[in-house]
């Protein structure tokens, strides 16, 4: 299972994957012809492997790689242009504000429009709109809902970074080193460095964390 969980900088935002994804970037059996491996017997691990490297790639990049839906929730609104994490952004399909007692109150699409050609996305609020205003709850009280991903296709996913997820699974097959407490919560790799191979593919796709 994908799963992602994010905060910014200031802590002032936090956002966390509502729709996962429903495939990865490579599959089992293109993994085999790279690492030109036969027959089905070690299919369940190499898919193990597969998962804990697309989490780690996908938190290395500050990118989604195939589409999910994200909720970022924020304590305070206070520009007029919301860079939104995990790009690409696909599209935003809802921005609410949220009162003490849990009453969501939508914030209309007239007053803003989204960039998705920019890395990270954005969100802008019109010239003539005003901001979105919560003044009864001090945290948690501003929400946005968005799509991220090069699409639904893992052939729309960059073409190098699906070699390098490859590589690493690959890498982790052939040393046998992974183990089950490699894994954390989130089902990203732990203990170990991405192999500098494999960085030196990754660094052109990087963006930092928001």
């Amino acid at each position: 299972m994908i799963t992602e969980k994010g905060v910014d900088k200031k802590g002032n935002r936090y956002w966390s994957m509502t729709v996962e994804p429903v495939s990865y970037p490579v599959t089992v059996d293109e993994i085999k012809e790279f690492a030109r491996i036969d027959g089905t017997d070690e299919d369940s691990i190499l898919e193990s492997f597969l998962v804990g490297v697309v989490n780690s790639v996908e938190a290395y990049l500050g990118r989604a790689l195939i589409t999910r839906t994200y909720k970022l929730i924020m304590d305070e609104w206070n520009s007029k242009d919301i860079e939104l994490p995990m790009p690409p952004l696909i599209s935003v399909s809802s921005v609410k504000t949220v009162d003490e007692s849990d009453t969501e109150t939508t914030y209309s699409s007239s007053n803003y429009f989204v960039i998705t050609e920019s890395i990270p996305g954005r969100l802008v609020i019109k010239k003539d709109a005003e901001i979105p205003t919560n003044t009864e709850r001090y945290q948690a009280g501003y929400n946005i809902t968005f799509t991220a991903g090069y699409g639904t296709n893992r052939n729309n996913v960059p073409k190098q970074i699906r070699i390098a997820i490859m590589q690493w699974v690959t890498i982790i097959y052939e040393n046998r080193s992974m183990a089950e407490n490699d894994f954390n919560s989130n089902n990203k790799i732990t203990g170990r460095e991405i192999p500098m191979e494999v960085q030196n593919i990754l660094k052109p796709y990087r963006v930092a964390r928001l």
